[in-house]
This record gives C-alpha cells, structure tokens and sequence, in this order.
C-alpha cells in the first residue's frame, strides 16, 4: 500500500510518467523517490559527474533530467562483492552502455572504467555542478569519493550521496566532510539519499 502511494505521488508530479517509466525499465538499486529526486535535481546542471554507475540507471536519469548535459560517470564495473546484497560483475559495463544506447544519451556520457581515485587525474580541476555518488560504500571509499572530488563542486552547486540511510560507513564519512562542514548548506533527505548544496562564498 505505502509501495503504491509513493508511485502515486511520483506519478502525479512534473514529469512524474516519464520519471515512472525509466525507473521501472532501467536497471538498478533506486526507489522511485530517488530516480524522481536525481531526475528533477539534474535540471540546470550542464556538468555533472556520477561515481558510482552500477548497470546504468541513475546515470540515464541525470541525462536525462537535463537534456544539454555532459555526464561523466565513473565505474570501475570489476567484480567485488559489496555487502552480499548484490553481484558486481564486468557485465554491468555491457548493460549499462546498452541502457545508454537505447535512451540515446550515449553521445553526452563520458563512461570512465576507472575507480575515482584513478579517474581523478583525468579531470584537470574543470569545476563540477552535480556530483552524484553512489560508488564504494565503506567508510575509506566514501572519504576518498569525497576529498578528492567535492571540493570541485562550484558555489551553488548540488553534492547527492545515495545509502546515506542504509549505511553507517557512509553516513560517518557523509556527516564528516559535508553535514558538519559550513561550506555546505542547506542540506536534506530523500529516502536514503543525502544532499547539500554548496554554500557562495
């Protein structure tokens, strides 16, 4: 009942059909408010960069909230096993470039196979207006996520955690270097996603 309620909602806001539509054909670990939430927050962010890919589902809904978006999204997509729920494998990189292929989006993602700490030399400081990060869920791995990659959110722009509230490894680093940071603010909450914008100088 609350499962149809929440769709309802979805469904009778701006977007809601399309926004209902993608989350049910694409592939990942999302609740509808979180597919809407990502969907809406891309809107008027031209760069953006996802950490964190999985088999392509949040990364088709950034480029698609906003259509003249350049996606960056960073995967290494190796085998690993992280938490027991799911099994990360290469073949989420076929997926994934299947999902972009199909959602014609493939021109405007820049797909790193690459953990962010490797990905991170490539990008030569260009600032970025959405982070999205959905990639190592330990306590190091959200850390190094977010040393090496917050600080290049522009003034005004959008930083966005998902497990903030599965996890307490990433709910400790999250709170660390974003909730108790003044840079940023306001900050909130939807379902398990964590989110800030960055504060103007």
């Amino acid at each position: 009942m609350r499962r149809a309620l929440r769709r309802l909602k979805v469904r009778l806001s701006p977007h809601g059909r399309t926004i209902l539509a993608l989350h049910d054909k694409l592939e990942g670990i999302l609740s509808v408010e979180e597919s809407a939430f990502l969907y809406r927050a891309a809107r008027g962010h031209k760069t953006i960069v996802e950490i964190g890919s999985y088999r392509g589902k949040s990364c088709v809904l950034l480029a698609l909230g906003e259509p003249s978006a350049r996606v960056t999204a960073i995967d290494p997509h190796y085998a690993q096993d992280d938490s027991g729920a799911i099994r990360y494998s290469p073949e989420d990189e076929r997926i994934m470039n299947d999902a972009l292929a199909r959602y014609s989006v493939a021109d405007r993602v820049n797909h790193i196979t690459a953990t962010s700490a490797q990905a991170r030399p490539r990008w030569q400081d260009t600032p970025i207006d959405m982070l999205w990060i959905d990639g190592d869920h330990s306590y190091q791995g959200v850390r190094t996520d977010l040393e090496l990659w917050a600080p290049l959110v522009r003034p005004g722009g959008l930083i966005a955690g998902h497990d903030y509230g599965h996890l307490e490894s990433v709910r400790r680093a999250w709170d660390e270097l974003i909730t108790n940071d003044p840079t940023w603010g306001p900050t909130g909450r939807v379902r398990s996603i964590a989110w800030a914008r960055k504060r103007q100088p």
